[in-house]
């Protein structure tokens, strides 16, 4: 079980804010349905988190404040009972259950219903945490904001260069301990040695990593449960024996999501791989994804899952029929390398092939106007900087290959790129407005990202080279502001 996120108020609104996309039918603890009219105006003065909020509770709508907290202990902790601003709070909101439920009472002793958001949310939330930390609000402030001149340009590339090895390194242990996860299952031993040199295990722990980057950030569990749930070595003796793998590909991959489920469209494509799942569903002994667990609201229709699904399925015979893996390493392996030529290369092995369905639909039975293309440019280019190098760098370790080593860190550090994402923003408009650089490179992009979520969100500055200068100024108040 995945410990706790270690989540602010300020997290807990996004979330209450984000309504039908985090949450949906929620009940008091005494079983009470509460609906919300209006979520009211987030309040950023002492007193209650919502004012004039509209909420219907059972059957009486009320209209007042609402107050959130971590669990049950936050209305205690805070000194609410005794403060008289929190009078008119009509519903507490906390997101984890406690062991000891204490009675949220105002100074004007009556009871305020609760609800307990964890319990109704419509996926898990470290799938909503980081949606979340992805796409930071407006309102986003870091602390050092408008008070992080002082640091030379010197001093903080130096700062943000430590932060783009720390991040490799972040990336690259996780894929470590898969491929230990994997390697154990197969030999039953813990020892490196007896399965690091298994070049099915490397190329199952690169599917499984490609599948979840392909999930962007509101699919990317279960496009990683589906990539693990369905082993290669398992495709790879089936598609010896059939004519048309690619159709298979795509029926136990449709069939294992789930996303079969209720669909009764008929055409000849639609009934063909739905045939074929019934066939070989036997023998795909794994617990298959709830359909619910796939998240299509505010996607665009060339980022619905069913496409990405449709593009994995040629991933995946090109990891079994044409090397992908072996030939990627083989980019790296270059002595005379170049980061253009290695970069156009990588490029046109994941370079998707048109679909007969898929380019022209994006979902069962939904067809477009436009043609569609599985996967462009700009999502292979995150696959490269976040699966391909870590996993590149760690081969390179493991085996010893300098020269792979070498050519990993000069593309990390020398590619040119312009980013373009919230967390980027950020960085760039609060930490770096009065710097001369500018963040285009892989290594300074994992730099920024790793700043902001490991740092920035963990009211880390006491650690950080920008957070510490400020930290020693008199009168500094240590707050992070995030709503």
């Amino acid at each position: 079980m995945k410990p706790r996120l270690n989540i602010n108020e300020s997290f807990i609104c996004r979330i209450w804010e984000g309504g039908n996309s985090y949450f949906s039918n929620p009940f008091t603890i005494k079983g009470i349905a509460v609906h919300v009219i209006d979520f009211g105006k987030r309040n950023n003065d002492g007193g209650p988190d919502y004012k004039d909020a509209k909420i219907r509770i059972g059957e009486k709508v009320f209209t007042g404040d609402v107050e959130v907290h971590r669990d049950f202990s936050g209305w205690a902790e805070h000194k609410h009972p005794k403060d008289s601003k929190y009078n008119s709070v009509i519903l507490q909101v906390v997101l984890w259950d406690s062991k000891e439920r204490t009675a949220p009472k105002p100074r004007k002793k009556r009871d305020i219903p609760t609800v307990i958001l964890s319990k109704f949310l419509n996926r898990s939330i470290h799938s909503i945490w980081r949606e979340i930390i992805n796409d930071p609000s407006e309102k986003f402030t870091l602390p050092c904001k408008d008070k992080n001149n002082e640091l030379s340009d010197t001093d903080l590339y130096k700062w943000l260069n430590k932060l783009s090895v720390e991040r490799l390194n972040l990336k690259s242990r996780r894929i470590k301990d898969r491929l230990t996860e994997l390697g154990k299952e197969i030999t039953g031993s813990g020892k490196p040695k007896d399965f690091l040199k298994k070049s099915s295990l490397w190329e199952q722990a690169f599917y499984e990593y490609v599948f979840e980057a392909l999930g962007f950030s509101k699919n990317k569990e279960p496009m990683l449960k589906l990539a693990s749930s369905i082993r290669l070595e398992k495709l790879k003796s089936l598609i010896s024996k059939i004519n048309n793998p690619q159709d298979l590909m795509q029926s136990l991959l449709y069939g294992c999501s789930g996303l079969f489920f209720d669909v009764r469209i008929k055409d000849s494509y639609i009934e063909e791989i739905k045939s074929q799942w019934e066939t070989y569903k036997p023998q795909f002994k794994v617990k298959m994804i709830n359909k619910s667990e796939w998240q299509f609201f505010r996607l665009r229709p060339q980022n619905f899952p069913t496409l990405r699904i449709a593009y994995g399925s040629q991933l995946i015979l090109k990891i079994l029929k044409k090397n992908l893996f072996k030939n990627i390493i083989l980019e790296f392996k270059k002595d005379n390398f170049e980061i253009k030529d290695c970069h156009k290369s990588l490029i046109r092995l994941f370079e998707p092939a048109d679909d007969k369905y898929w380019s022209k639909c994006y979902n069962f039975g939904k067809k477009s106007k436009t043609t569609y293309k599985l996967i462009g440019k700009q999502r292979i280019n995150d696959i490269i900087i976040n699966v391909i190098l870590p996993l590149v760098y760690l081969y390179s370790v493991i085996f010893e290959k300098n020269t792979v080593k070498a050519n990993v860190l000069v593309f990390y550090n020398q590619y040119k790129l312009k980013p373009d994402n919230s967390i980027i923003n950020v960085i760039e408009k609060q930490v770096l407005s009065s710097s001369k650089f500018k963040i285009n490179t892989p290594a300074l992009e994992q730099a920024a990202i790793q700043l902001y979520n490991f740092y920035c969100l963990r009211d880390r500055c006491k650690e950080c080279k920008v957070g510490e200068r400020m930290l020693n100024n008199k009168g500094y108040e240590y707050r992070i502001v995030f709503y």
